[in-house]
């Protein structure tokens, strides 16, 4: 094992260069959900602060019936930040063949997206990966998985961003496992079904195969606070459109996502973060405002 530190993944992080054009950048793409629709905005905020070039919510489309009793999710999306792009007039597999020819196209796929359509989402989960297109699997993308596990297996563009009680849903062949050894829990997983593992938690085990593991050591207890591993997924998702090497993306995303909480201190909700990534940014890269 070894501890997260920015000598593991600095030499492979993107920084800005002067022909830099959006596309080039990255670009992620955030599946939506109906009804909690501030899980996707902190997922795209922090992908755009993190870096990423281009980032779209993709919107549900809503029905006569679901009409009746709520306001379209596409209006939230489309007021939440003028930085960030909606859309429900697409699928997310069409957006990500759509944009895969202008550049680097990350899916995140699971905040905010409920408990209602599993099946829907090991579908459309089923389909992006296919399409040799990374995914960071999240909250419902995980859960969704449960019994399921196996279909994952294979993707080494895949990342699985669970807490111990979604991967213990999702492997309970494991659960005894994670309680005695999580950094042994993480591994088997990685190297079963050939993922990135990022296992959140206070200390957050990033796992990959044949790549030795990294436990981080940063994370401050502001950190267990709702929506926080959302940020994190649109993190990870900004760096690896980026183009930075998926462990190193991992390693990179959670380091500094701890450090801007700590920057933060108590009182932090998760949408503080997002804002507080240029500073750590700013000081890691060792660089100005301006690059200088």
């Amino acid at each position: 094992m070894r501890t997260n530190d920015p000598q593991i993944w600095l030499d492979d992080f993107s920084v800005p260069a002067e022909q830099d054009h959006k596309y080039k950048r990255g670009q992620v793409a955030v599946l939506g959900g109906v009804v909690m629709t501030g899980a996707a905005c902190l997922v795209a905020d922090s992908a755009a602060r993190i870096g990423a070039g281009l980032v779209t919510v993709i919107a549900p489309v809503l029905n006569w019936q679901q009409k009746l009793k709520m306001p379209d999710p596409l209006l939230v999306y489309r007021n939440f930040k003028p930085h960030i792009i909606a859309r429900n007039d697409i699928t997310l597999r069409d957006y990500a063949a759509e944009k895969k020819e202008k550049g680097q196209v990350v899916c995140v796929i699971g905040p905010g997206l409920g408990d209602d359509e599993y099946k829907t989402i090991r579908q459309i989960t089923g389909s992006v990966l296919s399409m040799d297109v990374s995914v960071v699997l999240d909250a419902d993308g995980l859960n969704a998985f449960a019994g399921y596990a196996e279909e994952l297996k294979g993707y080494d563009k895949l990342f699985l961003t669970p807490h111990d009680g979604e991967f213990a849903r999702l492997f309970p062949d494991h659960a005894v496992l994670l309680k005695t050894n999580r950094v042994g829990a993480a591994e088997l997983i990685a190297e079963t079904l050939g993922v990135t593992v990022v296992l959140k938690g206070h200390k957050t085990v990033i796992a990959q195969k044949g790549e030795k593991t990294v436990v981080n050591e940063n994370a401050p207890p502001y950190l267990a606070t709702a929506g926080a591993g959302d940020v994190l997924a649109g993190m990870i998702g900004g760096l690896v459109a980026q183009g930075m090497s998926p462990f190193e993306a991992a390693c990179a995303a959670v380091w500094i996502h701890g450090e801007a909480a700590e920057k933060h201190g108590i009182g932090l909700v998760a949408s503080d973060l997002p804002d507080l990534i240029p500073k750590v940014l700013q000081e890691v890269l060792g660089i100005s405002k301006n690059l200088g």
